[in-house]
């Protein structure tokens, strides 16, 4: 009979993504490294580490293509952050060959102090406020710790802005929380020549973009809103309409997310208005980002609950989905049913459950591009469900939600919050499938 593993943590993340060998995790494991851009690679042996009861503690690359591979923070996957030990002096350590000099004695107090558990830098006293996965990420952008080291040329964050960009769109938010500080602080103390910054900017533009939606995604609107501001900083400095536009669908998000949804509002029609005169058929990429920019309005009129404004913004995306097909040019995903997708979410938005089901029934779930747009139609579903008291098939929802994107369901608060709702309502225990995606999403009532 075979034990249990060292580390059951890690052996049931690598099981839940489809991974049953150390073999098939090496493979695996390389490439989600060579997708980020990450120059890493690992060996069985080293996995079998990770496996045992003493998994140490995997190095910056390693943590960031784990988070990615497993979907969840390397905490959760059985690893402990080492703890830095104080050091004690013997007491005659101090006093040999004589007195003891000026030089002896500051070294010997800033050693006690360490032994004492004060911090060594700003770096280090954060670190020991929290275990909060977005920290690093809210440090580079407040400035709250210096960063290190050499920023990488522009061919390399050219390719890990748009890893990240295909990480977020995959729902790949753990992994993102580690790879996107190292990114940002690449480009915010880059140095170079107009035409190379202005190749830097375009960067920036997409890789604070998804910080901002990273953040939104974990309920941090302040935060999202600071790197959305610093995107469209990067925007304006291209001269460049799509990429203002692109910033302003950030920015328009993370505005109405604190709650200022009127001028979230504002900042959507502005920015779909300044590219408006370049909207044509033979432009499908100015089609996508003012068609999206429509839709994010939209969210934002339905959210201060302006049924007539989220109308007439979801009715002219409509008509500008009618000049492109279902794609996802510009990181948008933009087509006829993505907007069909948020005609569901404004309904339930506005509380018209039954509508949001009626909508859904017209969407085209397999011809939406990217995963997490499928994952969101999913759990749009379940809630509508849930509200009519339809449980067993909201249930079924989260499960196909979970299907396309297994962190969108299992980490963001929206989605756990619904599960812990249709735990109370099946307190008999009539849905095991439920307690099942509970017990993945750490849900407990």
């Amino acid at each position: 009979m075979t034990g249990q593993p060292g580390n059951p943590a890690f052996v049931r993340a690598r099981i839940e993504q489809g991974i049953h060998t150390q073999e098939e995790f090496v493979e695996a494991f390389e490439r989600a490294a060579d997708d980020l851009g990450i120059k890493v690679t690992v060996s069985v042996r080293q996995v079998r580490r990770w496996e045992s009861k003493r998994p140490g503690w995997p190095h910056p690359a390693a943590r960031t293509v784990l988070q990615a591979l497993l979907r969840r923070p390397v905490e959760e996957l059985g690893f402990r952050r080492p703890v830095r030990k104080g050091v004690e002096l013997e007491r005659d350590e101090m006093s040999q060959d004589g007195p003891v000099k000026r030089r002896d004695f500051v070294t010997y107090s800033l050693v006690a102090a360490g032994a004492a558990g004060l911090p060594a830098s700003a770096g280090e006293l954060l670190a020991a406020a929290g275990s909060d996965p977005l920290d690093e990420l809210r440090n580079v952008l407040t400035g709250a710790v210096a960063c290190a080291g050499e920023p990488d040329s522009p061919e390399r964050l050219v390719r890990a802005a748009v890893a990240a960009k295909r990480q977020v769109q995959k729902c790949g938010y753990a992994g993102l929380t580690t790879s996107l500080p190292g990114l940002l602080a690449g480009l915010e103390y880059r140095r170079a020549s107009s035409e190379e910054q202005r190749r830097i900017d375009r960067v920036a533009v997409d890789a604070y973009h998804v910080a901002a939606s990273v953040l939104l995604k974990r309920g941090d609107a302040s935060s999202a809103w600071i790197a959305a501001e610093r995107a469209m900083a990067a925007a304006r400095r291209t001269e460049e309409p799509c990429a203002v536009a692109s910033a302003a669908r950030s920015l328009a998000h993370a505005v109405a997310a604190v709650g200022h949804f009127r001028q979230g509002v504002a900042v959507a029609v502005r920015g779909a208005d300044e590219i408006s005169g370049a909207v044509a058929r033979s432009s499908p990429d100015v089609v996508a980002v003012f068609g999206a920019l429509l839709l994010r309005g939209a969210w934002a009129a339905s959210a201060a609950n302006d049924r007539d404004t989220a109308e007439a913004l979801l009715d002219d995306a409509e008509r500008a989905a009618g000049l492109v097909e279902e794609n996802n040019r510009q990181w948008t995903a933009f087509g006829p049913n993505n907007v069909l997708l948020h005609r569901v979410s404004i309904a339930l938005t506005l509380g018209d459950a039954g509508r949001a089901l009626s909508e859904a029934r017209r969407v085209s779930v397999g011809t939406l591009a990217v995963a997490e747009r499928r994952a969101v139609f999913w759990m749009d579903v379940a809630r509508a469900l849930h509200v009519c008291g339809r449980s067993e098939k909201a249930t079924a929802a989260l499960l196909a939600a979970e299907r396309e994107a297994p962190e969108e369901v299992r980490s963001r608060t929206v989605a756990r919050e619904l599960i812990g709702d249709l735990l109370m309502r099946d307190r008999h225990g009539h849905l095991p499938a439920l307690r099942s995606l509970a017990s993945r999403a750490r849900v407990t009532v």
